[in-house]
């Protein structure tokens, strides 16, 4: 193999990334208590809660580490470890437009409506995570007290590109088949947009 074709390969692989090294943070919100979901939730991930902190749960409110949570998106982010899946998926809707001018030949109209996004979670099961615990508490609670998360999505390894917003863990699904290791699976359904910071 010729130098130029080697250096042409290695640019060109600098460029990919492998599929791994994604960090995924959630916060637990009160849906009442967050007034403007279009804004970008501020998740602080530089002090996360420890994974073997303990936490409970009652009438909507986390308690980690014998510290009650506001609920209110100020709260220390909760890293989700032992993730094997972290996908982001968006879809625009559309409304076909139909006229009796002859300007498109024919051809249907298509016009750009709505947008929706949501991201497909999936790991391995960590029971006495505390990333895990929240996880599944604030899925099991999301209609009875009105809960949502701030996300934010770092990744993957040797990028800085970024997504944040809120959403709603749903779907919760875990797969524990015999001599298998347990792992789940989970959808955030995106509320409102999210924001993106591509690598600079």
């Amino acid at each position: 193999m010729s130098f130029a074709l080697v250096y042409l390969t290695s640019k060109l692989m600098s460029n990919f990334n492998a599929a791994f090294g994604y960090d995924f943070y959630i916060v637990p919100v009160q849906n009442a208590l967050i007034t403007d979901f279009s804004a970008t939730p501020t998740v602080d991930t530089v002090t996360p809660v420890d994974t073997a902190h303990t936490v409970a749960y009652s009438n909507g409110v986390f308690t980690v580490n014998s510290v009650a949570f506001a609920m209110d998106g100020t709260d220390d982010a909760v890293r989700l470890s032992g993730l094997t899946n972290a996908a982001l998926e968006t879809d625009t809707g559309t409304e076909d437009v139909y006229t009796y001018d002859d300007e498109t030949s024919g051809y249907n109209q298509s016009v750009a409506t709505t947008k929706s996004f949501s991201i497909s979670l999936a790991g391995i099961a960590n029971f006495g995570d505390a990333g895990y615990k929240i996880l599944r508490l604030t899925e099991q609670n999301t209609v009875a007290d009105g809960l949502r998360v701030a996300f934010k999505r770092v990744g993957p390894t040797g990028t800085t590109e970024q997504i944040v917003g809120y959403g709603t863990l749903t779907g919760y699904t875990e797969s524990n088949e015999v001599t298998s290791i347990v792992s789940w699976e989970c959808t955030l359904t995106g509320y409102g947009p999210y924001h993106l910071t591509l690598q600079s």
